[in-house]
């Protein structure tokens, strides 16, 4: 793949646009470890074919990356910490957790379903690797808390409740980015997890199905490891 391409389709490269070569080079690797990793997995990939789909020899990769893994943890951890960031930032001025916990869950979906490859590098990451998997449930974690603080949770707040509401945002961003699900999925979901938690079946219907703002999300794209 050619950089003129990648700069055109590649999220990375176009965040890098401006940084210097060694930047553009690094951003141009990631996009492509995007797109492998969403096609193949992670074990299936190979360093050899991210430096084909990036347009660079083999040794020009292990200049910026010391193996698959690596390059794994930069676009996973980039992907996630951003994402995981900018929605926190988004709900800055929502108090309520009903509504932060589903506001959270829809727009993450929205975002995987938006950007199909990097949906699912996502999903296969976070299959692959826990601390990955404790990074994004950081504000999840927080948020879930200030519910039961706020008497709107009316169970356990532990490890397993955690991990299974993860699994069903998880599970429904894969049904969306495999056609299995329709658009409404994160809705669906989102009032699913609100009654698994114990919220009153009126207010998970409203919280889930209240039309969204627009945000406009994006990845920042920097020199060092993420």
């Amino acid at each position: 793949m050619k950089e003129s391409a990648l700069k055109k389709t590649g999220h990375f490269a176009e965040e890098a646009r401006n940084l210097g070569k060694s930047a553009r080079t690094r951003a141009r690797l990631m996009d492509a470890a995007v797109g492998i990793f969403a096609r193949e997995g992670f074990e299936a990939a190979s360093v050899n074919q991210i430096a084909q789909a990036a347009d660079v020899v083999n040794g020009t990769f292990y200049l910026h990356f010391k193996d698959k893994d690596e390059i794994a943890n930069a676009v996973t951890y980039r992907i996630a910490a951003d994402l995981a960031r900018q929605l926190d930032e988004a709900m800055g001025d929502i108090d309520d957790a009903v509504e932060r916990i589903s506001t959270a869950t829809r727009r993450f979906i929205e975002f995987g379903g938006a950007r199909p490859e990097w949906g699912m590098a996502l999903f296969r990451a976070t299959l692959s690797f826990r601390d990955l998997r404790e990074n994004v449930v950081t504000y999840l974690r927080a948020d879930l808390k200030r519910g039961a603080r706020q008497g709107a949770i009316s169970v356990p707040v532990d490890d397993f409740l955690i991990d299974t509401f993860a699994s069903m945002t998880m599970s429904a961003l894969f049904g969306q980015l495999s056609g299995t699900a329709g658009a409404d999925a994160g809705s669906k979901v989102a009032e699913l997890q609100l009654r698994m938690l114990g919220v009153t079946p009126a207010r998970a219907k409203k919280a889930a199905w209240r039309p969204l703002p627009k945000v406009a999300l994006s990845m920042s794209v920097g020199q060092g490891k993420s």
